[in-house]
């Protein structure tokens, strides 16, 4: 089947009511009842309707998609359908990978709290604590009214600076020029696990079993 939009005579970038019309002016010029069955182009004419019809039932399924995808991006994590539901489950699955590469997709200017907050989330687990609580605070300055954000970054900043002062030190600090054993090391390790396990405990999954 050729191009549906050429079949209905109408650009891609028509409205959905110029495509409405448009196809119920050529349902009106081809439907077989106008023809009676002497007509020689009766045959002709509801194979013609038959192509307008799969033309105008592809182009509704085609924008029907496309809006019912753009809805999903701006749901709310919440929503047992969204998009932000579905970067959750791939999180509470371990699957990181997946999940990082969901929210890529999004693009800019519709990065939401939701967003922001899982970002978090991932990038704990790559060990970037410094982006991952920088992503933290947007998503509660974005949204300061939802307590699941403002909890974990309770839990956050009172577990990191339980394990170690190397990520949050005092303004000036040079963390680069101080000697760092392999304790410290371990430490900080210890508190990004830690960290990164409360964080998916408030998604509603648990990273490490024994925390």
């Amino acid at each position: 089947m050729k191009d549906p939009y050429s079949i209905l005579g109408v650009s891609k970038d028509a409205t959905d009511e110029e495509v409405k019309s448009a196809y119920h002016d050529l349902a009106r010029k081809y439907h077989p009842d106008n023809y009676d069955e002497t007509n020689p182009l009766k045959d002709l004419a509801k194979e013609k309707m038959q192509q307008v019809n799969e033309a105008y039932d592809m182009i509704c399924e085609e924008r029907k998609k496309k809006k019912s995808g753009e809805g999903e991006r701006k749901q709310s994590g919440g929503s047992g359908d969204g998009f932000y539901y579905r970067v959750r489950t791939l999180i509470n699955d371990r699957n990181f990978k997946a999940a990082e590469v969901e929210l890529s997709g999004v693009p800019v200017a519709e990065r939401t709290a939701e967003w922001h907050y899982l970002a978090s989330v991932l990038l704990m687990h790559r060990n970037r604590v410094n982006d991952a609580m920088r992503e933290l605070e947007i998503a509660c300055n974005m949204d300061p009214g939802n307590e699941e954000y403002q909890r974990a970054k309770e839990m956050f900043n009172n577990t990191a600076g339980g394990y170690s002062g190397a990520y949050y030190s005092a303004p000036g600090y040079d963390s680069s020029r101080a000697r760092r054993s392999s304790t410290d090391d371990a430490c900080n390790c210890c508190a990004n696990l830690v960290c990164l396990d409360c964080l998916c405990e408030c998604l509603g999954g648990d990273l490490i079993r024994c925390i």
